[in-house]
């Protein structure tokens, strides 16, 4: 899998805390490898026009949102599971 990453997915990772950058680049790393790896908890989000979206688990607290496209993952999206998924 090839792991692209949106600007705005880059710029929300720097304002995550500086454990949970770290924990996030280690399950960015999982995500390329097997997108349903057990550690990631990853989840089909319903209410999309396209049934690709996903989310995965950084800690117990973030989320990363991603589109499946081809043999790409687009990362689009990262935040506080209370909001990331408002923002949507």
């Amino acid at each position: 899998m090839i792991l692209l990453k949106t600007k705005n997915y880059k710029k929300d990772i720097a304002s995550l805390p500086k454990k949970a950058q770290s924990l996030c680049s280690t399950q960015e790393k999982l995500l390329t490898k097997d997108i349903f790896n057990s550690k990631l908890h990853t989840k089909k989000l319903k209410g999309f026009p396209e049934d690709h979206v996903y989310s995965f688990r950084i800690t117990q607290s973030y989320r990363g949102i991603f589109r499946l496209s081809g043999d790409s993952v687009i990362l689009f999206a990262i935040g506080h599971r209370k909001d990331i998924y408002q923002s949507l």
